[in-house]
């Protein structure tokens, strides 16, 4: 049930379409609105803590998924894994070498291609950022009371896989 008395930003944006256009369903704003509202928020969030590492939320991205998957990668994988696109990815390699963070090693079956894989440093640094990474989304969610967390997480379970096929 819903709190008439908790009012966000995203309440007035519907509630204004509302009225100003009244033919149109604006029922999708309230859930889409805060879903990008909160991104952003929390991407904000994550480069401002991320920075203290030097590293951004992308460089991150692609420095956990690396780790994650224990092996190279190559530049499509980290694109797909990561939503970001394939110019952002060859951008944020060529960062995270430069910093040592990752190595890069030709593809054997692609002469153009190429894998890139952490380094000890960059697993070293993931390891670091992880924990303090993971407390402030834990802190972000901190104002989600505990029994809503499954339902949220399921519904937008439900959201990305009708998405993303």
């Amino acid at each position: 049930m819903t709190d008439p008395g908790l009012r966000d930003v995203m309440d007035d944006v519907h509630d204004r379409w509302r009225e100003l256009r009244p033919d149109l369903d604006v029922s999708a704003i309230p859930v889409v609105g805060r879903v990008n509202r909160l991104a952003r928020i929390v991407q904000r969030r994550s480069d401002d803590l991320l920075a203290e590492f030097g590293l951004g939320r992308a460089d991150f991205d692609l420095l956990a998924a690396l780790t994650r998957r224990g092996g190279p990668m190559s530049p499509t994988q980290l694109a797909d894994e990561t939503l970001l696109s394939p110019p952002a990815v060859t951008k944020r390699v060529k960062g995270l070498l430069a910093a040592g963070l990752v190595d890069r090693s030709a593809n054997p079956a692609d002469h153009r291609g190429y894998f890139v894989a952490p380094t000890a440093a960059g697993r070293r640094l993931i390891d670091r950022v992880l924990e303090v990474q993971l407390a402030d989304e834990r802190a972000v969610l901190a104002a989600l009371p505990e029994e809503a967390r499954p339902a949220v997480a399921d519904g937008l379970r439900h959201l990305l896989v009708a998405l993303e096929g």
